[in-house]
């Protein structure tokens, strides 16, 4: 097997902990808008509120093509943003720049008239994009907080911290802070929250890179063109980035799904949010496990087990009734083992992917790299909604208004398929060749 990593375990005065902490604790601070809006009450609040004048199928439509557009957006966006991520001082103002105009969007939500939903569309939407650039500049930040040998744990950290928050928020939806018709003054939390724990890693001072030459989309299209000829002519990159794809995109998909899902099926506002803080319970120290076994046993060996397990969710989780089930003599709602089961995964494959990444580019090149990386992130979540919206259209049926969700749930799985078989081609493409 080849080795990429730096000879030598990485010392203590390598690994810079306040760096460290800061961007740890921006997951932390994203969950804010990463929870509410991207997963459980946006979603719910769409089809009840704001879309109730809406027909199911359309609405469900309109639901999953609104989840598309920022990502389409940022698609475009990347080459220039990946651009801005290669030079730490703009980075930095990009970084600080996307936060608080997505934390004033979110806040904006709470002012949204029910039934207006091109209004609250458009808001998700825009701030969206914004959520999503700032993770492209948060995500290329990694290379400055540890050494590579560091890198697992130190993602799986973040990534925990960020099942915390969401363990937080949850337990103050469950105590009925914002219930009823204060429910949309969660927005403004949200908003808050978002911004206000992002303040340590937007005032840290990361080194200082100054641009040779202005940046313009052509210039920024250009670098990316030569960017994606140098990933692709690295085997081990060139498979992990397609199997990322796909795998990325399902990941994205059912987590932005699921609270929408749940409600067109009939479970409760209470049995969801009860389920996502399942989601957080479990996914805590998961999140931890995978980042500590990704640097024992391999990170493509630990994101394949994810996928297994994102397949089996995918399928059993698009036949599932409001109800309970007995399982080892406990009577539980049947959302809840899908929840677990979703929070052991989750977390994990996502933190192991960017680790995985910034150990695969060459020194150097880490940085501009990540934006081809957020790039291909949030194109295939573009293609997912989509996926889900056209899987729905084609296998709806009329006597069941369940069925357009249930088929777009379902559809996820064929992206886990496809990312893990390209996955396991990145696998075998480590080897040594005879």
């Amino acid at each position: 097997m080849q080795i990429l990593f730096v000879q030598g375990p990485p010392t203590l005065r390598q690994f810079d902990y306040k760096a460290a902490i800061a961007w740890s604790l921006y997951d932390f601070a994203n969950t804010g808008f990463a929870m509410v809006v991207l997963a459980l009450i946006w979603p719910q609040m769409f089809h009840h509120v704001w879309g109730a004048g809406l027909d199911h199928q359309t609405e469900s439509i309109v639901f999953k093509l609104t989840q598309a557009l920022p990502c389409l957006i940022i698609f475009f966006l990347a080459p220039f943003l990946g651009q801005l991520a290669e030079r730490g001082r703009f980075r930095a103002q990009a970084l600080r720049f996307s936060v608080i105009l997505g934390a004033l969007l979110t806040m904006m939500l709470s002012w949204v008239p029910a039934q207006e939903w091109f209004f609250s569309a458009l808001l998700y939407a825009m701030a969206a994009v914004a959520f999503f650039s700032a993770s492209t500049f948060y995500d290329s930040m990694i290379v400055d907080c540890a050494p590579l040998g560091r890198r697992h744990l130190l993602s799986g950290i973040a990534y925990a911290s960020g099942f915390v928050a969401g363990f937080l928020i949850l337990i103050l939806l469950a105590l009925g802070i914002f219930s009823g018709p204060h429910l949309r003054w969660i927005y403004l939390a949200a908003g808050l929250w978002w911004l206000g724990f992002s303040v340590p890693l937007l005032t840290f001072s990361f080194p200082r890179q100054e641009p040779a030459e202005r940046i313009t989309w052509l210039s920024a299209l250009q670098s990316t063109i030569t960017t994606a000829k140098e990933l692709w002519a690295d085997e081990r990159v060139r498979w992990f980035l397609c199997a990322y794809i796909f795998y990325i995109d399902g990941v994205h998909a059912v987590k932005t799904s699921a609270a929408h899902f749940g409600a067109v099926l009939g479970f409760g506002s209470a049995d969801l949010v009860k389920a996502f803080l399942v989601v957080q319970v479990i996914g805590i120290p998961a999140a931890l496990a995978f980042g500590w076994l990704g640097s024992r046993w391999g990170a493509v060996r630990m994101i394949v087990f994810a996928l297994f397990g994102y397949v089996v969710l995918t399928l059993w989780g698009s036949q599932i009734s409001p109800g309970n089930i007995t399982l080892a003599g406990l009577t539980f709602p049947s959302v809840w083992l899908i929840a677990g089961g979703v929070g052991l995964v989750q977390g994990g494959v996502q933190a192991l992917s960017r680790s995985y990444f910034a150990e695969l580019v060459p020194p150097g090149r880490e940085i501009v790299y990540f934006g081809f990386y957020s790039m291909m992130g949030k194109f295939a979540a573009f293609l997912g909604p989509l996926l889900g919206a056209l899987a729905g259209w084609l296998f709806t049926n009329a006597g069941d208004e369940t069925s357009t969700e249930r088929a777009g749930f379902a559809s996820f799985a064929l992206l886990f398929l496809v990312g893990l078989t390209l996955l396991l081609k990145t696998q075998r493409a480590e080897k040594p060749k005879p």
